[in-house]
C-alpha cells in the first residue's frame, strides 16, 4: 500500500495497532497452512483467542484457538455455532477433505479456521464477517473432541481500527483502509517533499522520521501533522 511505501521512505518504520483488547500483529503465521500475513486478534476471558486475517489469495479467515487446558476440537461435522449479537447465528462445519465448491472449516488440535468473507471489494456489504464487524460482542460455542462443547464470547469494542488495518477493509470511523490509507500516504509524502525544497533539509527529514510513528502506531494524521509543524515552527 502506498502507505507502507511512504514509511519505508521516511525511516522503515514498522507499527502495530492497539485498541481496547483489540491489536494488530504483523508477521502472524496460519497454523494450517504456514503463510505469514497481518492479523487483527483478541483474546476472551477464558483466554480463547480469535485471530482475523487474509490468505494470499484474499480471501478473510477467522482463527480460534482453544486454552491450553483444553480438550481438542471436534475433528469433523458441526465443530462450532458463532453468534454475533443482534444477528443470526452462523453454524460452522469441519471436514478432513475439501469441498469441491464450498470451503469447510478446519480442525486442528486446539487451532479451529473457517472462512469469513471471499474478500473481494472493499468491505463485506452482508454475510459473517459485516455481523462481526456491527455486533457490539461475539459468542461461541465449540464442540470438543471429548463430546464436552466450550463456549465464550469476545468484545468487539476497539475492533473497527485493528480490524480494518489487519484486512485492508474500510470500516466506519476506523483508521484504515484505502481511503485512510491514501489520506496517509499524501500526509507522508507531502511533509517528506517539503523537506527537500528548496535544498534537501536533513534535520526536517529527521523530524518527519520521529513523527511518523504518530501514523505507523498511532494511526493519528492529525497528530502526525500537528507533530511535524512543531519541529518547524
Amino acid at each position: 500500500m502506498k502507505t507502507a511505501r511512504a514509511v519505508a521512505a521516511a525511516a522503515c518504520l514498522i507499527g502495530s495497532t492497539a485498541q481496547a483488547e483489540w491489536r494488530t500483529v504483523e508477521g502472524f503465521s496460519d497454523p494450517f497452512n504456514g503463510f505469514d500475513t497481518r492479523a487483527a486478534v483478541t483474546e476472551a476471558a477464558d483466554g480463547t483467542t480469535l485471530h482475523l486475517y487474509r490468505n494470499p489469495a484474499g480471501r478473510v479467515y477467522a482463527l480460534f484457538s482453544l486454552p491450553d487446558d483444553s480438550a481438542d476440537f471436534a475433528g469433523e461435522g458441526a465443530v462450532a455455532t458463532l453468534t454475533p449479537q443482534g444477528f443470526k447465528t452462523k453454524s460452522i462445519e469441519a471436514r478432513a477433505e475439501r469441498g469441491r465448491v464450498v470451503e469447510y472449516a478446519m480442525t486442528q488440535g486446539r487451532s479451529l479456521r473457517d472462512r469469513l468473507w471471499h474478500g473481494e471489494g472493499t468491505a463485506p456489504a452482508f454475510g459473517t464477517l459485516h455481523d462481526l464487524i456491527e455486533a457490539p460482542e461475539v459468542t461461541a460455542t465449540f464442540t470438543l473432541s471429548d463430546g464436552s462443547t466450550h463456549s465464550t464470547s469476545w468484545s468487539m469494542e476497539g475492533a473497527g481500527t485493528p480490524v480494518a488495518h489487519a484486512l485492508g477493509i474500510t470500516i466506519e470511523g476506523a483508521a484504515a483502509g484505502q481511503e485512510w490509507e491514501e489520506a496517509a500516504a499524501q500526509a507522508l509524502l507531502a511533509a517528506m517533499t517539503t523537506c527537500q525544497f528548496p535544498k534537501l533539509d536533513v534535520s526536517c527529514v529527521q523530524k518527519v522520521t520521529a513523527c511518523s510513528d504518530k501514523i505507523s502506531t498511532d494511526r493519528d494524521i492529525d497528530g502526525f501533522d500537528a507533530c511535524v509543524a512543531k519541529g518547524t515552527d
